[in-house]
């Protein structure tokens, strides 16, 4: 059974997440122009983003950014319990998520941190303020829990591994050409395997294919470049497409809307 509290506006989401007895599974992999945080309360669960694996624990915060592919794999049938706010920083600009290192992507705080103190404010501002109190309280909440990991000692202490060296190498030449890219060949071929081999370990480490992968990717930086200003007649050739049409057809069935200059 699962327990959500949800707030969902322009610009930012905030949902306070509750499953019992889940199955073991794998959320499906996605990636999003917003940057996402989860705050892990318990479960037995591992986050994969992009290459690197983290085996989570109570207290861990996870900071995903924008174009990171990325997915939780529950590991048992323990409770799992999670925080997860969703933000476009041209909206929602939380000036002091500048503060942490870029590569910053887990770190292992306290279970009884100010975090926790901060989250379970926002459990309690969205049940007793209405939406547009709720958005500016929550803006100043994560300001405040990001000055406050920035003044933290603790190190990252979620466990981390990685996926096999193929497919860290395939992502990886995959992301530098992104806009160029053919296809898996390609891929393959730099990689000195057959298209079918790095087809299937690529769902299997990733559940996800490489057309997709590569596909969402591009319609997600288009997205970005047009709500930057930039003509759709520009985007669909600098993103990789081959034609209009394709480009027109794919972002449509993706994002629910047209291409069009923001």
């Amino acid at each position: 059974m699962t327990y959500p509290n949800t707030f969902d506006t322009d610009g930012v989401i905030f949902k306070h997440e509750r499953s019992e007895n889940i199955s073991c599974n794998v959320f499906s992999m996605h990636t999003h122009n917003s940057y996402e945080l989860i705050y892990f309360l318990e479960g037995d669960a591992t986050h994969v983003i992009e290459d690197r694996k983290y085996k989570l624990k109570k207290g861990d915060l996870i900071l995903i950014r924008p174009l990171q592919y990325h997915f939780i794999q529950i590991d048992s049938s323990k409770t799992y319990d999670r925080y997860d706010i969703l933000f476009d920083m041209e909206k929602f600009p939380i000036e002091s998520l500048s503060l942490l290192p870029e590569d910053l992507e887990v770190i292992g705080l306290a279970p009884d941190s100010v975090a926790d103190d901060i989250f379970q404010r926002c459990d309690f501002y969205r049940k007793n303020y209405d939406e547009e109190t709720f958005k500016k309280i929550l803006f100043h909440l994560l300001n405040e829990l990001f000055y406050n990991v920035h003044l933290s000692s603790s190190d990252v202490s979620a466990e981390i591994s990685s996926l096999s060296p193929l497919i860290s190498k395939a992502l990886k030449y995959t992301n530098e050409n992104l806009c160029t890219i053919s296809g898996i060949k390609e891929i393959a071929d730099h990689l000195f395997v057959s298209e079918s081999y790095l087809f299937r370990q690529f769902q299997k480490e990733l559940h996800q294919t490489p057309k997709k992968y590569i596909l969402e990717k591009r319609l997600l930086l288009a997205q970005k470049m047009l709500q930057n200003g930039k003509k759709p007649s520009e985007v669909y050739t600098e993103c990789g497409f081959s034609d209009y049409t394709t480009f027109f057809r794919n972002y449509l069935s993706f994002f629910g809307s047209q291409p069009s200059k923001k």
